[in-house]
């Protein structure tokens, strides 16, 4: 994960604002005013100028200089553990915190430490534990009751988050993210009059911050009032304009409005900011795919199937960019990667099947593949014997007999691209270029192969009424299988 800016850790270990982010983080009790003089000298000072020049290492080490009795108060360990939980130094972290814990079973704000750092280690079950733990012992904690509520909007639970927050709002009114957490609820519980009453009372109890305008401004988005959402969303990026989820956000509203290059600053704007969340990828490569940027489009697609491996559209994506650029042994390993993600899209495993072929793998050589894919239809399915067409590489007088009789006619013109395939395939371009139009003139553009489609007409020249003349809808080819 990448590392936690600077003024998010000042933030969230030092608490100069109530919050910093719409994701909690690691925080403690205020620290107690020193009056001592001279004030740079003090430690906390020292802590914050290292943090605010960006020196982690420099900040960690600061306590390693404090005299034994000051290194062993409870505030500066609890310090020490929120800084290094920010560092992302999760296992010493970790080892502070639960000292802390053990040495003190009533000490809720260590506990709330150490609910941050498994949340940050991905163990949600224990973070949840913890804060259950803290609300029951302090039934006026804020920040327990907001993560709370913000577990329970991720697991759908809004009855249970709508009382967290309200719980939260009973005990300090005020709190920003209490306030926002409720409003998101009444969002999802389709709600918008209370949602946004209680977003614009956010904007006005904390004008300064980014928060508030972010939140109201997707509100906005997802209600249609994209200039809503917009005007809010410049508040927000004029306040913070190195926040991740305001470029992504605002992003999103500039596709509403199909202003898709402007969306594409925003979206690569959020990835510079966070190369390593997968989400402003899906946007950026969509729409370089739609702006014919091949090279652009290939390039996220490959970053989004790093990220997410289980995400087969990246895959099929990825795979589309390679095919049109030729690249046909790497087109077909994403394909078959999207396959094996999605074993029920028998098209992705036509697609690889005839990547393959175009690649130079030799008829016989897909076979294995092939078979394995046939395996997994059922032998009633037309998929099938379309699929079994590039196993035995026969008998499509009779496949295309049956794409003719298919109702459904999504996967009727699915099949008659992938039979376009097979005979450009079995050498027969002008037979292939008049399925490819009879595809087109089905006008499918909700399925992949639309796009492959659009994509070969124009490099083969395909025009509508231009296959040529003595070709037919079917027939044997009567071409051998190549060696």
């Amino acid at each position: 994960m990448a590392a936690v800016p600077a003024a998010f850790i000042i933030c969230g270990v030092i608490t100069l604002a109530a919050s910093c982010g719409s994701v909690q983080r690691a925080s403690v009790p205020e620290v107690p005013a020193i009056t001592e003089e001279p004030p740079a000298e003090r430690f906390i000072d020292k802590l914050r100028a290292r943090l605010e020049s960006g020196d982690i290492d420099g900040a960690i080490a600061l306590f390693d200089e404090l005299p034994p009795e000051e290194a062993a108060l409870k505030r500066n360990r609890q310090l020490k553990a929120s800084v290094l939980l920010s560092a992302r130094r999760l296992q010493e972290a970790r080892e502070v915190a639960e000292t802390l814990v053990s040495e003190d079973e009533n000490d809720v704000e260590s506990r709330y430490i150490l609910s941050n750092i498994e949340e940050a280690s991905g163990r949600p079950k224990e973070q949840r534990l913890l804060l259950e733990k803290i609300v029951s012992a302090s039934p006026d904690h804020v920040p327990a009751l907001n993560d709370l509520g913000q577990i329970f909007v991720s697991a759908k639970r809004l009855k249970d988050a709508a009382s967290s927050f309200d719980r939260a709002l009973a005990a300090s009114p005020l709190d920003m993210s209490a306030t926002i957490g409720r409003a998101n609820v009444y969002r999802l519980e389709r709600k918008p009059n209370e949602a946004e009453t209680l977003f614009n009372r956010a904007v006005e109890l904390y004008p300064g911050r980014s928060e508030p305008y972010c939140e109201r401004g997707r509100f906005y988005r997802e209600t249609g009032e994209i200039n809503k959402a917009l005007a809010d969303l410049e508040v927000a990026q004029t306040i913070d304009p190195d926040n991740y989820w305001i470029r992504y956000d605002k992003g999103r509203a500039l596709l509403e409005t199909r202003r898709k290059p402007e969306a594409l600053v925003e979206f690569d704007a959020a990835i510079a900011l966070n190369p390593d969340i997968f989400i402003a990828y899906v946007y950026s490569a969509g729409i370089r795919d739609e702006l014919e940027d091949v090279d652009g489009a290939e390039r996220d697609y490959e970053t989004l199937a790093r990220l997410r491996p289980d995400y087969y559209f990246a895959f099929e994506g990825l795979g589309i960019q390679r095919m049109k650029k030729g690249k046909y042994a790497e087109a077909a390993n994403a394909f078959a990667a999207a396959y094996k993600s999605a074993p029920n899209e028998s098209g992705y495993a036509m697609l690889a099947a005839v990547n393959m072929l175009k690649g130079g793998v030799k008829p016989h050589e897909v076979r294995p593949f092939v078979e394995q894919a046939m395996r997994k239809i059922s032998r009633e399915k037309l998929d099938y014997y379309v699929l079994r067409l590039f196993f035995d590489f026969s008998g499509d007088s009779d496949v295309i007999r049956r794409i003719e009789r298919e109702k459904n006619q999504a996967l009727k013109a699915r099949m008659m691209f992938y039979m376009a395939n097979y005979y450009d395939i079995r050498g027969n371009p002008m037979l292939a270029d008049k399925l490819f139009i009879e595809f087109r003139d089905m006008n499918r553009t909700d399925i992949v192969e639309w796009r492959l489609n659009e994509w070969i007409m124009k490099e083969r020249s395909v025009r509508v009424g231009g296959a040529g003349d003595g070709t037919g809808s079917g027939g044997e080819t009567g071409a051998s299988e190549k060696s």
